[in-house]
């Protein structure tokens, strides 16, 4: 998504006094196969990780870490949770089970209905059952707040 702004007077918020300063930001899709450039000495972040995970050390390093931060990054008994406390990336999960890393995300997400394929090939990925791969992702979505 590029947003275009414009910043200024716009007629149509006329008031009795003038116009009144307005910004405009519309969702136009962005060019296709146009990124924005990085500054000159930043990187990608898919490049930072993908350099640490073909370090075996800093991966294993990589692994306990996700393993420790299952609880603050995900709820208990969600499908995030079920990865990341197996040290587990998207990517990872994603390779183990033959399922898009897109289609991972939105289940993660609890934005998608998944089939019973789907379920049956994450059962075996993650070692579980399929009535608590079905209860994960029942559990799945934004961290709900304490309010």
């Amino acid at each position: 998504m590029q947003p275009i702004r414009f910043f200024g007077n716009v007629d149509a918020f006329c008031t009795s006094s003038g116009t009144a300063p307005a910004i405009l930001v519309s969702n136009e899709a962005p060019v296709a196969g146009s990124t924005p450039p990085l500054r000159p000495g930043w990187r990608d972040v898919r490049d930072r990780i993908q350099e640490i995970e073909t370090d075996p050390a800093r991966r294993k390093r990589l692994i306990e870490a996700r393993k420790r931060m299952a609880h603050v990054l995900s709820e208990r008994g969600s499908l995030t949770f079920m990865r990341l406390e197996r040290g587990m990336s998207k990517h990872d999960l994603a390779a183990m089970s033959a399922i898009p890393e897109a289609m991972l995300s939105r289940l993660e997400a609890g934005t998608e209905d998944p089939r019973l394929s789907v379920c049956c090939r994450l059962a075996q990925a993650l070692n579980q059952s399929l009535d608590e791969i079905a209860a994960a992702i029942a559990a799945s979505g934004p961290k709900r707040s304490g309010a």
